[in-house]
């Protein structure tokens, strides 16, 4: 996972020809798809859980490309679908959640390291729409709760859209994708289009002392995949 950086920005031309003019010259490509999987549920809910308070019997589902997550039709009850992702202590992320839709509300997204633990973040629906949160982790995984915020019976609430990035802590828009030790960025595809390096333009390179970190200038239309080129000799 990424750092948080404090140097300037780095031009990386000069010592990317020179690595190429050395033995043992590598390139590899590194994908930076997110943290959530399945977060599009375009064929099924494949990484997430639903979470049944003392035993109501609530279901989760796609159902045409969206996540469906319905009440215990009798007994109603608290539930949820919810996803753990990966996260390092002290680094910030944002979370964006696309709300479809429901029978009874605002239902509400909820960051936690447990189901009843403390909430880190949390937003509240009104209305379709995206929502956004931010949080900073306080463990190696925190969950990501898609909470139906209402025990009534049979309730039906669809949710989509679903990506959590590690991002700068000082400006949420910008996502960061920390390259793997010894190796540098050479170049940039976002969905397979080729981006341009520069604080005036998709994304700038800076180096912590470490890892090479690619820090987007532009907030990106999530869900996306970034698939960077890294070179090492």
């Amino acid at each position: 996972m990424g750092v948080v950086i404090s140097k300037p920005a780095i031009n990386l031309r000069e010592q990317l020809t020179e690595l190429k003019a050395q033995q043992g010259y590598e390139e590899r490509q590194f994908h930076f798809d997110g943290l959530v999987t399945n977060g599009t549920f375009d064929t099924d809910t494949s990484g997430w859980t639903a979470y049944n308070y003392q035993g109501h019997a609530a279901t989760i589902s796609s159902v045409a490309g969206e996540l469906t997550v319905v009440n215990d039709p009798t007994n109603g009850g608290t539930t949820a679908a919810y996803q753990s992702v990966p996260t390092v202590v002290g680094q910030t992320y944002s979370v964006s959640v696309d709300f479809v839709s429901t029978t009874t509300g605002p239902p509400n997204v909820l960051i936690r390291n447990t189901i009843g633990g403390l909430t880190l973040s949390s937003v509240t629906t009104s209305g379709a729409g995206t929502y956004t949160t931010t949080f900073t982790a306080t463990a190696t995984s925190t969950l990501v709760i898609l909470n139906q915020n209402s025990t009534a019976a049979g309730i039906t609430t669809k949710w989509d859209n679903v990506s959590v990035y590690e991002v700068d802590p000082n400006d949420s828009n910008k996502v960061i994708h920390t390259m793997p030790r010894g190796w540098k960025p050479l170049h940039v595809f976002e969905d397979g289009a080729l981006q341009r390096e520069g604080s005036a333009y998709d994304y700038t390179v800076e180096y912590d002392g470490f890892n090479y970190v690619i820090k987007e200038t532009v907030a990106p239309v999530a869900p996306y995949s970034t698939t960077v080129i890294g070179v090492r000799a």
